[in-house]
């Protein structure tokens, strides 16, 4: 059934224009979606009310689908219970300790717990890197978001296969497995320069070829990864891959946060997708800051993640928006950096992980921090959060609806806290 958003306040499509007292028509048409902005597109296109779902859209505004570029989502099992620790005790005593322990079920709960939250905050497709991938797809199928989901490769294993051979032969399994997926895309996730030899690295980078695939990767998160990468192999992390021909268009880096002027040159020449997690970089305190600036005018893609719930803690964009705008204003002394257009732009930016957006979130503006409206602009960027999505229509098809999930009851969330309780049972 179509959909008519009727009598929006406000409305903001993918290039950021600004539209007053619209409608929003979403259609099905030639197997896809196509939507329509403007005003009495119920006259307009002669439509029925009857054949339509009308949404009413007073005291509302429409925005793009969030996307959430980076994050581990089944990691929610493991949100809080390590915080205010310096990052290779936070790995070594509490996160690796505690991942030994789940099952292919448990990620499954997590996962779909992250599903969740994400679509009740306005997040409509994201890109994760985690094992047990399948599970991890099962449950962005039974919410209804858009997943591109990697499977991670790890010299060194992990949970799901111990042994590197296993990890690959099952990686491009995975990859043939979900390719053609109308809301999935596969990946091939091989983790760091520092966990992944070169021989690991082109495997996966023949795999991302072969299929047509992305490839995400964590690069240059932190100054001990690249004291390391210096050390061991007499290069910064960002040269190494493209001493070994990784760099490219169809690699998506997270962080870059420990990159030199001229690194960010090589970014930008390779045409690699830049993912920024300011909330997580900032609370894990990596040190240094993404070179926002210098990406904008080399011209990388860049958009944002959250990284995974154990060191955010949550998976809110409309907030990661503000802590990227404020990071880089008090950063570079200049309140003109991290304007709102540019925020924006990243936060909706779900092509560089494959999927187009034609996705809309209702924000309810009847809350006191979103009035007035003297730029609608800067309320969603600095005054609005995850708590203020309204509605999530996703590929034509309603997920959310005041505030309500539509695919997932109240005796389905019941059960699915009852898992996950009993599940961090098992945790230390």
């Amino acid at each position: 059934m179509d959909i008519l958003v009727k009598d929006l306040d406000y409305a903001l499509d993918p290039d950021l224009r600004i539209y007053r007292g619209i409608d929003i028509l979403i259609r099905r048409e030639d197997g896809g979606v196509k939507l329509y902005r403007g005003r009495n597109l119920l006259e307009k296109f002669n439509l029925d009310r009857r054949d339509l779902k009308v949404i009413d859209g007073d005291k509302k505004c429409a925005i793009p689908g969030l996307s959430n570029n980076h994050t581990h989502i089944p990691m929610t099992l493991l949100r809080g219970i390590a915080d205010d620790m310096i990052l290779q005790n936070w790995l070594r005593e509490k996160i690796w300790p505690n991942e030994e322990k789940l099952t292919g079920e448990d990620v499954y709960y997590g996962a779909l717990l992250g599903c969740l939250e994400m679509l009740r905050f306005g997040v409509t497709s994201f890109n994760d890197m985690y094992f047990f991938p399948e599970e991890i797809v099962r449950a962005t199928k039974e919410v209804g978001i858009k997943g591109a989901i990697g499977y991670p490769v790890i010299d060194f294993g992990t949970p799901q296969y111990k042994d590197l051979d296993k990890l690959l032969i099952n990686c491009e399994k995975f990859i043939r497995r979900y390719i053609g997926e109308e809301r999935i895309k596969p990946v091939v996730a091989p983790h760091a320069p520092y966990t992944c030899s070169k021989d690991t690295y082109l495997y996966c980078k023949e795999v991302s070829q072969e299929y047509n695939v992305p490839m995400h990767t964590h690069l240059s998160e932190t100054r001990y990864e690249v004291v390391e990468m210096e050390n061991r192999m007499g290069m910064r992390p960002v040269e190494y891959l493209e001493s070994i021909g990784v760099l490219g268009e169809n690699l998506i880096a997270a962080h870059c946060v420990w990159v030199t002027k001229e690194e960010v040159k090589k970014l930008a020449r390779y045409g690699v997708k830049v993912v920024h997690c300011p909330g997580s970089n900032m609370k894990l305190a990596s040190g240094g800051v993404m070179p926002l600036v210098e990406m904008l005018r080399e011209g990388v893609p860049l958009s944002l993640g959250t990284d995974g719930p154990a060191s955010n803690n949550n998976l809110d964009i409309l907030e990661e928006m503000k802590i990227c705008s404020l990071l880089h204003k008090a950063h570079r002394w200049d309140p003109r950096v991290g304007d709102v257009d540019t925020v924006l732009g990243m936060a909706f930016n779900s092509e560089v992980i494959g999927f187009e957006n034609k996705d809309i979130v209702l924000l309810d503006l009847k809350s006191p921090h979103l009035r007035p409206v003297h730029s609608i602009k800067s309320n969603i960027v600095y005054s609005a959060n995850g708590n203020d999505v309204d509605t999530v229509i996703v590929d034509g098809e309603v997920l959310l609806e005041n505030r309500k999930f539509t695919r997932i009851d109240e005796r389905d969330l019941r059960t699915l806290y009852s898992k996950i309780d009993r599940i961090v049972e098992k945790f230390e």
